[in-house]
């Protein structure tokens, strides 16, 4: 085996596991799933240009939307209810991107982990842990936009790491910072909660100015990040509002003067319509008040405190024949996540009882306030919350187990680690039929709901 191919070797495994996971059966079910009722519809908006309302920012259906007119794609579907038909080439299409960029997170966290110094081998096993847990799969397999907050958010933390690693070449860093940011900056463009990086990446900012106060460079990365993504954030709505030119199902959700912006409006010639700042503000100001006003409930809604345990998977999809059921739930593995929620407590006793506290700071420490920062916002809101939430905290989570094993468990025998693995993959595949949504017997089903539910 060359030097090259071993050097690269855990890169191009983890790469090619996750390429092949996440375009298996990308077409199947040819069926609306889940939030693909919502999502389908925004993203066939910028193709007829009816104006619609939605509670998140809209990158991320303008991402799905752009690759699918590349590729050919038709508004020719209204995604008027979960499990309609659809044509099986065009729910390709619109699911590529999703699945692409899932693919492409698994190498990103194997990335992120060698940029902090880490071993081969645990950039491997975090890499693993995120390809194996069936809850990342099913969130990127579908019309669905939580994988881009997650691939931008922590793109930003993994070239941020970069950056400082570039003391020595200001041109190199000052590259990474900026990348940073526009990374930053796109990851809330596609749901708030993304402002959690920008958080993170500031309160390190500031702590880091702390040890060594030196004012210009403080004020550029100050200015760099908070400039940028807001640019980043404000020409996201210049395209959005370039492509939705028409009257369309949102217009009840606006003010007179933002309709009047309208082609087909039927407001009174009477009404000044909107700049563009007006729009901007207006939709801002309506996404967050709808956001806070949220008080439907759900079936798999669940709470925060919840997430760690896995507890409260949610339904996407369901279908019956010949005397078998076909299911996809959003459901985490067990044994990813229990371990995850042990790092999590282990971290914090070390951090305040443990002998071990020199060897893993002060890493553990920036990790452990990005766990509780992603948390902290539905912690705060009354609004239902589901298990997909917790994706951005259990990264960190993943982040950290890998942190207590690089640091305190690196010496554990190679038989344990592989033993680990197995054990994640294994978990993998007994629950793939609820993640691929194979069909199984009512018998099998049962026993599915008495293990895992």
């Amino acid at each position: 085996m060359s030097k090259y191919l071993k050097k690269f070797l855990p890169f191009f495994i983890l790469l090619i596991l996750a390429f092949s996971t996440h375009f298996l059966f990308l077409s199947y079910p040819s069926e609306v799933v889940f939030d693909e009722v919502h999502f389908g519809k925004f993203v066939s908006a910028y193709f007829s240009h009816q104006y619609y309302f939605d509670i998140h920012p809209p990158l991320g259906k303008l991402m799905i939307a752009g690759f699918a007119d590349i590729f050919g794609y038709k508004d020719n579907f209204d995604f008027s209810q979960i499990g309609e038909a659809f044509n099986a080439k065009s729910l390709f299409i619109l699911r590529f991107l999703p699945a692409f960029f899932g693919s492409l997170f698994v190498t990103l966290i194997y990335g992120l982990i060698l940029s902090l110094g880490f071993s081969k081998k645990s950039a491997f096993l975090a890499g693993f842990l995120v390809l194996f847990d069936n809850v990342y799969l099913v969130q990127s397999k579908f019309i669905l936009v939580d994988i881009f907050l997650l691939f931008f958010g922590f793109a930003s933390f993994y070239f941020f790491v970069l950056a400082e690693k570039s003391k020595n070449s200001f041109k190199k860093g000052l590259l990474f910072y900026i990348v940073s940011a526009i990374s930053v900056g796109l990851s809330f463009s596609v749901k708030w909660t993304g402002l959690s990086f920008l958080g993170l990446i500031l309160f390190f900012i500031f702590l880091n100015s702390l040890k060594q106060f030196k004012i210009k460079l403080f004020l550029q990365k100050i200015i760099i990040f908070t400039v940028l993504p807001f640019l980043v954030y404000l020409l996201v709505f210049v395209f959005h509002f370039g492509l939705l030119k028409n009257s369309g199902p949102g217009d009840a959700y606006m003010s007179s003067a933002f309709q009047k912006t309208l082609s087909g409006n039927q407001i009174s010639a009477d009404i000044k319509p909107l700049s563009f700042w007006g729009k901007f503000t207006e939709l801002n100001i309506a996404m967050y008040r709808y956001n806070a006003g949220i008080k439907a409930s759900h079936p798999n809604a669940s709470k925060w405190y919840e997430w760690p345990l896995a507890k409260k998977p949610i339904w996407y999809w369901t279908k019956s024949s010949d005397g078998k059921t076909a299911n996809i739930y959003l459901l985490g593995n067990p044994l990813v996540w229990w371990l995850v929620s042990l790092a999590v407590f282990s971290s914090l006793f070390i951090i305040f009882f443990g002998r071990f506290r020199k060897k893993i700071s002060p890493l553990i420490y920036f990790l452990i306030f990005g766990y509780f920062l992603n948390l902290l916002p539905f912690i705060l809101v009354s609004r239902v919350t589901f298990l997909y939430h917790y994706l951005p905290s259990l990264t960190f989570g993943i982040l950290i187990l890998v942190t207590l094993y690089e640091k305190l468990l690196n010496k554990l025998p190679l038989s344990l680690y592989l033993g680990f693995l197995i054990g994640v993959l294994v978990l993998f595949l007994l629950l793939s039929p609820l993640t691929y949504g194979f069909p199984t017997t009512p018998q099998t089903y049962q026993i599915y709901q008495d293990l895992f539910f």
